[in-house]
């Protein structure tokens, strides 16, 4: 089935799959993504291909230059950091709020991810693991209340996946930093739940830009 038989609006199709594309790495930094080409291989037409890229470009996922087209963004170590640096100040915000705010659907959920994870690090299943990784900071922002801080924390995570070229550390060792975050959100204690997610960050980060730089 082509993605033109789906129900959902074919630009948000295009838009999910092609982002898919570019964070797994299957579209390379520096890619030239053409209308037609994108067209015929997804089975639209070029309108929603159109509109997925205004929308991947929004993102920083994408370029376009005047003659040369839409292209893969390009990895580049300044915009790495400043990408980081503003994933940093929005991952606080959104541990904070949600540790505050309290939102019961959010805690129930944060305990289920909790009680899922300790399972799933025992048995050693580093899918699940890595599925849960991706809960924890999804829960986190809609915690929050806010849907603008869940689009924009949702956007600045997949720029710093693309910019690092997908580089990851083990679930396994992310999960273990992500558990404390969720306890200390669990405990109402906010400025611990803030100090522990700066700390995984800060590690993550500077770990990721020594592997990248040559």
């Amino acid at each position: 089935m082509s993605i033109g038989e789906s129900h959902r609006a074919l630009r948000d199709e295009v838009a999910d799959q092609l982002r898919s594309w570019i964070l797994d790495g299957t579209l390379e930094p520096g890619s030239r993504l053409g209308e037609g080409a994108i067209s015929e291989r997804m089975g639209v037409s070029r309108l929603p291909v159109r509109e997925a890229f205004r929308r991947l470009e929004a993102e920083g996922l994408v370029q376009t230059a005047p003659r040369r087209g839409v292209r893969v963004a390009v990895f580049d170590q300044e915009e790495l950091a400043t990408i980081q640096e503003i994933r940093l100040a929005l991952e606080l915000i959104a541990v904070r709020k949600t540790a505050e705010r309290r939102d019961s659907e959010t805690m129930n959920e944060l305990e289920r991810v909790l009680l899922a994870g300790s399972q799933a690090a025992e048995a050693g299943d580093q899918s699940a693991l890595k599925r849960l990784n991706g809960d924890f900071h999804e829960l986190l922002a809609g915690g929050t209340g806010s849907r603008v801080l869940v689009a924009l924390l949702r956007s600045v995570r997949n720029q710093a996946h693309h910019l690092v070229g997908g580089l990851v550390t083990s679930p396994e060792d992310s999960w273990s930093e992500h558990a404390r975050v969720i306890r200390a959100v669990l405990d109402a204690d906010a400025e611990m739940a803030a100090l522990l997610m700066r700390r995984h960050l800060h590690d993550r980060h500077e770990s990721q830009r020594a592997t990248l730089t040559p």
